[in-house]
Formats: C-alpha cells, sequence, structure tokens
C-alpha cells in the first residue's frame, strides 16, 4: 500500500500482490484523474470441488486517500503481529 501511496502520479498497467497460499489477492489499477482502483479477493481452498471466492473493488485518489489506506493498514497488521 506504501507503494501505490508514494506513486501518486500514476503507473502504467496492473499491479498485483497475493498471500502465499494465494487466498488473498490483491490488484491495483491506476486511472485518469488520479484514482486507485484495488480490488480485493477472497478464494480460500481454491483446489476444493465447489469452492467459492468473493471480491470488491474500492476506488481511492491516489494522494490522501491512499496514504491514510496505508497508514491504516501499517496499524492493523502490526497489531496483528504483536
Amino acid at each position: 500500500m506504501e507503494e501505490l501511496a508514494a506513486d501518486h502520479r500514476g503507473w502504467a498497467g496492473e499491479r498485483s500482490w497475493h498471500t502465499h497460499d494465494r487466498d488473498l489477492p490483491v490488484s491495483a489499477v491506476f486511472r485518469s484523474g488520479g484514482h486507485v482502483g484495488l480490488t480485493w479477493a477472497v478464494r480460500p481452498w481454491p483446489g476444493a470441488a465447489g469452492g467459492w471466492g468473493a471480491s470488491v473493488a474500492t476506488w481511492l485518489e491516489a494522494g490522501e486517500q491512499m496514504t491514510s489506506l496505508a497508514a491504516d493498514v501499517r496499524a492493523f497488521l502490526a497489531k496483528e503481529y504483536q
């Protein structure tokens, strides 16, 4: 998230990340007008028959809103690992 916040002027293409087991992929795109689209997905047990998945897209301003999200995610993860 901090990389995305730092690139507030934009980038070409899609950036993506996932957890080690690929249960939680996240992708980001930059669009005109200075907006970042984040797609968050949950796909537990991808190899299981009848598996399921869900995703949601969020749109944020590339500057202040991305910086705030990056700080919130950092604080959340810091609490999880204490």
